[in-house]
């Protein structure tokens, strides 16, 4: 026992070794470890290939982990079991019944399931395969993608894309730098800035690069794009190695491509699975549909009255029935049946046997056909041209098809330094296109000069430093050149240079960003700072009446810009001594070389350099939303949906773009939840909150990030259930890790579906969601079309597959009855094999894929029908017993239908054939689409059925051992009276069926929409007839009769081709077009206010890629 204790113990601490984290990765340039390094390893640290992998199976695993996968789901186990136990006992029906439809349904979702991951493989086969050049032996190497390695040194060249995360070691830039475009990543289209380290500098060849001896220490890899820190050790000689430190701006993450640089080189840090693109793919845990968690309940239902049916089954057969009962039943051969003597093992087989032939009532087809409706009914959805991006022509997309139903739920003086400040203070890159310059656009100078604009073209990471450049540009103050640190201002005609010394970038915490620059003219030192009011106000010296009036004043300027919907930044600077300068650059420079803590210290430094500063204004840039986004916030709100929008706007601008673009309503009570300081004045806004919501009504919630943490840390449901009566939430000022936890919440532990709109600002929602598409306004169409279409097909078609099986093993129950509990079955075991494999499964997966129970024109227009499936009401309980009912009502029917027929001359109704053409008939009345391919399945399936049936019952097969059915399908046709009695109660057990459609069409949206336009046409018709009648006896007709004007009106009519009837058409043509312009012009006006995500060359939209949380 000790033995074995200690062996265990040693297991786990071998695991917890094996799993340890680690702290840091230490890589060597070129793969060479330098002479020079103290206790250097004795081998090169393994870390992971280049191999990019996408699919989940290798051929050897495929069969286990398939298997695996299809077994954990409760219908699969099910019938795996009732196969093991017909081949464990007498079966009263062979054990193929149930081993063929079981591999039929493992083999056709093995067969999709290894299809999709075999085109997973071909695409991984692509990426991993493409040719790409590394440095081998002092020369470069052509070699496949997946073969580079950690420390290996890679050569891209422009428009390539890098193979896998790069540092940036050597640039054909003579400024050691590179421009990138990140849109693969986060969908930025503009270029964004490297820089090779310090340490670099002097590399100029290949054979520079393969004699230089590194090491990199850095982190362990991680999902963070924005984020990377680390050390460059340099050993050039005996002296100690030149440390440089690494951050975000020198490392070329995959995936990304490389602009305007005609080559760079390169040092593979993270490969293969542990790039940071790879660790953003990864899938996250599976969702299910509702559909699919109410179905599972109805399994679980199913299998509580089958166990039932057994159950009582059994008890009759042991208990109730005597010999004198048992004297009653002519047809029974054994009469010396007593009920003594029975031992366990018999028991245990009839209660296997009923088991067996009562097991059907359960579908076996109905995952096989749900996965293939849902698998090819999304491609519907990525096909239609509606909702295709004319821009971009970006189609639609989908990520998973497991949740389609889901979708259906002051002085001139003062000006010209707070335009120099904005024209230095970024990170924008220019270039001059001497082409442009005949454009026509210039600005005028302050003497009146005219000086070409269009020439200059900006290339920035923020649109929003993009527009406050240009707009510079526009006010006299230019942006001319940068070469190196050395940037180039045209002021009014005058120039001026300046040596940019920092950059502090922005960042989410900080809110701000700020720039060091020098005035080489004399020598003055300004740190430049524009951000977030609320972080640059703090950071303000207010202890004079100019200062705090000139706060004053921009706050209110702040306050008016917000109120136009206008994205606001306040501006401010500060002048540096040269030694306040030095101190601040090597306090700088020592918290950048830090490998633990180093964000901490840089933040530190930073919030120290911006100190004291001295307000100089605000900017306001407009916000442009894309087309239609009012009109469908407001179809979204009919239908019911709940809508969220989280933005990194301040409150003011926030709530105003809400009312502009239809968010918010005139009508709604906004309550809001800002500026809370502390858990205590949470707890007291949101109970007003909680109180001001109790009543009906229409209710709109502001909530602010750091108010949302408090709320979240302490009152969290209280303050879910206050959003939950909101029709319309806005999250303002959010961070984008505070968008990310909001959306993790929302969506992934509610199991709900995400959608994620194409932008230009961002990808990271379209990768995380489950839904993507290039413009908000088609969102519309995705829910009220689409996600209708959808869950109602879903929906139908798992209740009908429990229906068509309840019609169908219901008589078998009754037939147990009949049988004296016999444990005989009336089916034979070809039909019980082939009912849900064949004779079935066809029609409901067409009606799957095609059906359509309400036009797409008429849910466009009619956004409340939307509302018809909240709360999944197709799938309610209610619902689920109705069809179980008309189920059972079908099998009553046609059994006692047969019970009256028995004495008749040993023919008797085929019962297959009444349920299967009751099933069938019933989804023809379900159906709303008759398309040809739904036809055509329900007349191939009857052709099907007969032909099997005419060519298994004609012929005895030894193998299947027919002997018991053979001619009975010649024999029930023999007879006429009773060829029509199948046809009467085939009708008879429809009616229940026939019935709910009447009772349907009352209410149905078509019938109605045709009602309306009869009436619409009726009322055209009365205008027409008002109108000929008013002008028959118009005044100036003088003393003429009508008859006489209708003769006129017949001659202008002939002669002219117009009368009384076209010109009042065509006056009401013209109003109707009159309106549509309006409308049009309305539409066109707002969409400066309501265009969600989209913008002009130098304006940006602060919602977009916004998630939207449904």
């Amino acid at each position: 026992m000790g033995g074995y204790s200690n062996f265990i113990d040693k297991l786990r601490c071998w695991k917890r070794k094996k799993t340890a984290p680690q702290e840091q990765r230490t890589l060597f340039v070129n793969r060479k470890i330098p002479e020079e390094l103290h206790n250097p390893p004795a081998k090169l640290p393994k870390y992971a290939d280049n191999r990019i992998k996408t699919s989940k199976y290798k051929i050897y695993t495929f069969p286990f982990k398939n298997l695996y996968e299809q077994f954990r789901r409760i219908g699969n186990s099910y019938f795996l079991c009732v196969a093991i136990i017909s081949l464990s006992i007498d079966s009263p029906v062979t054990p193929w019944t149930s081993i063929l439809p079981l591999l039929f349904v493992i083999g056709v979702t093995a067969v999709k399931q290894g299809y999709e991951d075999w085109r997973r493989h071909v695409e991984d086969d692509k990426v991993n395969n493409v040719p790409t050049r590394v440095l081998k032996d002092g020369k470069l190497t052509e070699v496949r993608t997946k073969d580079i390695l950690v420390g290996d040194v890679v050569e891209v060249a422009v428009e390539e894309q890098f193979p896998c995360d790069l540092l940036l070691i050597l640039s054909s830039d003579p400024e050691a730098k590179c421009d990138v475009t990140t849109a693969n990543l986060d969908g930025e289209t503009n270029l964004k800035t490297f820089f090779c380290p310090d340490g670099t500098q002097q590399l100029q060849t290949q054979e520079d690069l393969w004699e230089f001896r590194a090491v990199i220490e850095c982190e362990v890899p991680h999902a963070n794009l924005y984020d990377f820190k680390g050390r460059l050790d340099v050993y050039s000689g005996n002296a100690g190695p030149a440390k440089s430190s690494l951050s975000t701006e020198n490392l070329l993450l995959r995936g990304a491509r490389l602009k305007n640089t005609e080559k760079i080189y390169g040092v593979a840090v993270y490969t293969g699975e542990e790039t940071k693109m790879a660790l953003n793919t990864k899938m996250t845990r599976n969702k299910f549909s509702t559909v699919e968690i109410k179905m599972n309940y109805y399994l679980i239902f199913y299998l509580v009255v089958l166990l039932a049916e057994v159950i009582v089954c059994t008890i009759l057969k042991y208990e109730v029935y005597s010999l004198k009962g048992e004297d009653a039943m002519w047809y029974m051969e054994n009469k010396n049946y007593t009920g003594n003597g029975t031992t366990v093992n018999e028991v245990f087989q009839d209660v296997f046997s009923f088991l067996i032939i009562f097991n059907y009532v359960i579908p076996i087809s109905l995952y096989v056909t749900l996965e293939v409706q849902k698998f090819f009914g999304i491609l519907f959805f990525q096909w239609d041209d509606e909702i295709r991006c004319a821009q971009s022509g970006e189609r639609a997309k989908a990520n998973t098809s497991d949740l389609n139903e889901e979708l259906g739920t002051g002085m001139y003086k003062d000006l010209d330094v707070f335009l120099e400040t904005l024209a230095l203070c970024h990170t924008v890159r220019v270039t001059v296109d001497a082409s442009r310059v005949e454009d026509g656009l210039v600005h005028q100078s302050s003497e009146g000069a005219a000086k070409p604009l269009a020439k200059f073209q900006y290339q920035a990471a923020s649109p929003d430093e993009k527009a406050l450049v240009e707009a510079c540009a526009s006010f006299g103050v230019i942006f001319e050149k940068q070469q190196g640190n050395q940037l180039t201002l045209d002021v009014r005609g005058e120039k001026r240079t300046f040596t940019r010394l920092q950059v502090l970038e922005f960042d989410s915490d900080r809110k701000r960003m700020s720039v060091a620059v020098k005035e080489n003219s004399t020598g003055r030192i300004w740190l430049l700072t524009k951000g977030a009011e609320s972080s640059v106000f703090l950071k303000c010296d207010l202890q004079n009446d100019h200062q705090r009036e000139i706060h004053a004043l921009t706050n209110k300027h702040i306050d008016d810009y917000a109120m136009l919907g206008l994205r606001t930044l306040a501006v401010a600077r500060r002048e540096l001594t040269p030694e306040l300068y030095k101190e601040f650059s090597l306090d700088l420079n020592n918290a950048r070389q830090k490998l633990d803590g180093r964000e901490e210290a840089v933040a530190e430094v930073m919030n120290r350099m911006e100190d004291d500063l001295t307000l100089l204004g605000a900017t306001g840039v407009e916000d442009l939303l894309q087309d239609g986004v009012q009109e469908t916030l407001e179809s979204l709100r009919v239908a019911g949906i709940k809508v969220w929008v989280l933005t990194g706007d301040k409150v003011e601008t926030a709530v105003n773009i809400a009312y502009s673009c239809g968010h918010f309503k005139k009508f709604m009570t906004v309550m809001r939840l800002t500026g809370i300081q502390s858990s205590i004045g949470a707890s007291e806004l949101l109970a007003k909150c909680d109180e001001d919501s109790q009543y009906d009504g229409h209710y709109g919630l502001v909530v602010d990030g750091a108010s949302l943490l408090i709320l979240l840390d302490n009152l969290k449901e209280d303050f879910y259930k206050v959003c939950r009566r909101c029709t319309a939430v806005v999250c303002c000022r959010m961070s984008p890790r505070q968008k990310a936890e909001n959306l993790i919440i929302s969506l992934f532990f509610l199991f709900l579906p995400s959608a994620g709109i194409m932008g230009k600002e961002g990808r990271q929602a379209v990768r995380c969601s489950d839904f993507a598409f290039g413009r908000f306004h088609f969102l519309k169409k995705v829910l009220l079309v689409h996600g209708h279409w959808y869950y109602v097909r879903v929906s139908t078609l798992v209740q009908y597959s429990f229906y068509k099986n309840l019609t169908f093993i219901t008589p078998q129950v009754f037939f147990a009855i009949w049988s004296a509990f016999s444990t005989q079955t009336v089916y034979d075991s070809m039909i019980l094999t082939m009912y849900n494999i064949t004779f079935t499964s066809m029609p409901i997966l067409v009606y799957g894929l095609f059906d359509q129970n309400i036009p797409a024109d008429l849910l466009m227009s009619r956004p409340h029908l939307y509302q018809a499936n909240a709360g999944n009401a197709a799938m309610s309980w209610p619902t689920f017993f109705k069809w179980i009912a008309f189920g059972e009502d079908a099998a009553f029917d046609s059994v006692f239908f047969v019970l009256g027929l028995v004495p008749s001359r040993g023919r008797c109704i085929h019962w297959v054939s009444c349920g299967g053409f009751c099933s069938g008939s019933s989804l023809v009345l379900v159906a709303n689409y008759y398309t040809q391919f739904f036809i055509w399945s329900v007349i191939l399936t009857l052709i099907f059925y007969v032909v099997l049936c005419l060519l298994y019952e004609g012929f005895i097969i030894e193998v299947l051992e027919n002997y018991e059915i053979f001619w009975s399908f010649y024999r029930m046709y023999e007879s006429a009276w009773l060829l029509l009695a199948s046809i009467l109660l085939a009708v008879v057990c429809l009616i229940p069926d026939v019935i709910q459609a009447v009772f349907l069409s009352f209410s149905d949206e078509r019938i109605e929409e045709r009602l309306r336009e009869k009436k619409r046409h009726r009322h055209m018709r009365m205008e027409v007839i008002r109108a000929y009648f008013n002008e028959a006896f118009d005044p100036s007709e003088g003393d003429r009769t009508l008859w006489d004007a209708r003769g006129r009106e017949s001659w202008e009519e002939d002669a002219l081709g117009a009368g009384p009837r076209k010109r009042s058409l065509d006056k009401e043509n013209q109003d109707r077009q009159t309106i549509s312009t309006g409308r049009a012009s309305t539409q066109s006006t707002g969409s400066i206010k309501s265009d969600l995500g989209s913008q002009s060359a130098s304006q940006s939209g602060s919602w977009q890629g916004t998630s939207v949380i449904i």
